[in-house]
């Protein structure tokens, strides 16, 4: 299907990637040899009612060498029949039963033979030129491993709610979620992009994460030394929606907690003692301290008893006295005490 093809097919929409209005996806397509090979996965599963703006905003970029894999988990709705109208422009695509999300990732990394990877899943997309600005940055700077660009949140409809720009280069930089990942200094899925090269040192999505599989392997890259580059451009729409898992967001906490937990206490990990014995802190705080004070409340545990825990904690795990929350809490105390 060409890209006029694409534009024919009457939707009765009137933007991205609707129409025919942008320079780069009408331009004429230049040697395919000057373009690196870029692999997009789309794991799928129920999402017809946006898997075709998806379909469509990878397509219509235009870009000459491109490979579009899509994972379907056995869909019971529409997505099949909004693929197959426009399977004679995907790379390959399936629809079995798999294991969930981050199985259809790795089933997509299976097949993909690109030198640019990423994934985009299908209720988000991509918005126009993206894939010329992310070849030609990897053009300029071959030594890139990660690069990312702006997201745009949007909501059901397409409309834009929001944006968010990362800003992470060093280990200790995503291994802090509190002052770093939690301040809106994180990577959007959507708009990340890697190399082959560094997922022959990485592998794979670990399977078994149900939440964080994606910060985790853009973790594993830093570890990895993974050169992080970004573009000061809007390259994809996050979508927000009621039914995403992401929603849940105590149990991402979690999950992302106890990823964490043993990359810092790991001596072999790169980072200063200094950063190390913080972020152990700030570990300690939020799940032992906050958990601990909970629980007590609960159970109507008296002052005395929760200052004994306190001392009791503080004598276990020092490095909580390096928490400014902490701290000022613990010198509130010793002033009431002391009054």
């Amino acid at each position: 299907m060409s890209l006029d093809d694409l534009y024919s097919v009457s939707l009765h929409k009137s933007d991205w990637p609707w129409t025919r209005q942008h320079q780069y996806v009408t331009r004429e397509i230049l040697n395919i040899s000057t373009y690196p090979r870029i692999s997009i996965i789309t794991p799928s599963y129920n999402q017809g009612h946006f898997i075709e703006e998806t379909i469509r905003s990878v397509l219509l970029q235009g870009y000459p060498n491109i490979e579009y894999i899509i994972i379907d988990g056995c869909s019971t709705d529409n997505t099949l029949e909004i693929i197959k109208k426009y399977e004679s422009s995907i790379s390959y695509w399936i629809s079995e039963p798999d294991n969930g999300q981050t199985h259809a990732i790795n089933k997509g990394i299976a097949k993909a033979t690109g030198d640019i990877i990423a994934y985009l899943n299908s209720d988000d997309y991509y918005l126009p030129e993206t894939l010329f600005k992310v070849a030609e940055h990897f053009r300029q700077f071959p030594d890139t491993d990660l690069l990312h660009g702006i997201c745009r949140y949007v909501n059901e409809e397409g409309e834009k709610i929001g944006e968010q720009f990362g800003n992470i280069q060093k280990l200790e930089e995503i291994l802090n979620l509190w002052d770093v990942w939690w301040k809106k200094r994180q990577f959007v899925q959507p708009e990340v992009f890697w190399t082959r090269r560094i997922t022959e040192k990485v592998g794979l999505f670990k399977e078994e994460l149900y939440f964080v599989m994606d910060y985790d392997y853009w973790c594993r890259i830093i570890q990895e030394g993974g050169i992080v580059q970004r573009i000061d451009s809007e390259l994809s729409c996050f979508r927000l929606t009621t039914e995403q898992k992401s929603n849940q967001s105590q149990e991402v906490a979690n999950e992302l907690l106890d990823l964490v937990r043993p990359i810092l206490w790991d001596k072999n990990v790169n980072i200063s003692l200094k950063k190390r014995l913080m972020l152990q802190g700030k570990w300690l705080y939020q799940v032992k301290f906050l958990h601990m004070i909970e629980k007590s409340v609960s159970n109507n545990e008296g002052k005395l008893i929760r200052w004994v825990k306190t001392i009791k904690l503080i004598a276990q795990y020092p490095q909580i006295l390096l928490v400014s929350s902490f701290k000022a809490r613990f010198k509130n105390w010793l002033t009431r005490l002391n009054s």
